[in-house]
């Protein structure tokens, strides 16, 4: 299956069969997380593997009782941290190391995120860059999930607090999804999709 592929497959769905899902295959869709890309290399992302019932049941509770959420056999809760932005000198200097970017680059970005010279409007940046990376990091498990068998549905509707509480994540951390994973027990249909003329433009916004 190519990526075209993957992308035209991908479903959300909201009914699984109860068939555990290996431990190899949840290694496979963590580690396409992993490859992600994410700016300056940050990774800000966090992911917690629930197999629990009793804890699968809770997080459906707390996801307003959406019966797809405990019904799947795994759970991922989808996390970002901001504080991996306070180990952004040292990924500076893997990039650099890497030939990524030019040693210059340390002198430049650096001096800006040093700890403690945070401004709130900076944290707020962070927060959406973080949030950002992760997106493309949980996208990444979806497409590979497609491949593998397996269906996904992003879940963006809970009480957060709760969340945290269950799965006992700090207040530092930020829960961008929780991401039932299972093999699927339903074929939905493609949903409706805007035809490019209405969303791209070119060269200006609103030129066709």
């Amino acid at each position: 299956m190519d990526v075209r592929e993957a992308i035209n497959k991908r479903r959300s769905i909201r009914k699984f069969k109860p068939d555990p899902v290996s431990d190899d295959l949840l290694l496979q869709l963590l580690d396409s997380a992993r490859l992600a890309p994410s700016g300056s290399n940050t990774q800000p992302w966090r992911f917690i593997v629930v197999k629990d019932t009793d804890t699968r049941q809770k997080l459906q509770t707390a996801s307003y009782n959406q019966r797809h959420v405990g019904q799947a056999p795994v759970i991922i809760a989808c996390c970002a941290d901001i504080r991996a932005f306070g180990e952004f000198p040292e990924r500076i200097d893997e990039l650099i190391a890497a030939g990524a970017l030019p040693a210059k680059t340390r002198e430049v970005f650096v001096p800006s995120l040093k700890k403690g010279g945070m401004s709130a409007d900076m944290k707020w940046h962070l927060l959406i860059a973080a949030t950002g990376n992760t997106d493309i990091a949980i996208e990444h498990i979806v497409l590979q999930a497609v491949e593998l068998g397996l269906g996904t549905c992003w879940v963006r509707w809970f009480d957060d607090n709760k969340v945290k509480e269950i799965l006992e994540i700090p207040n530092t951390i930020e829960i961008i999804a929780l991401l039932p994973v299972g093999y699927p027990a339903e074929e939905p249909p493609q949903r409706p999709r805007f035809d490019l003329e209405k969303i791209v433009y070119y060269e200006k916004y609103g030129a066709s």
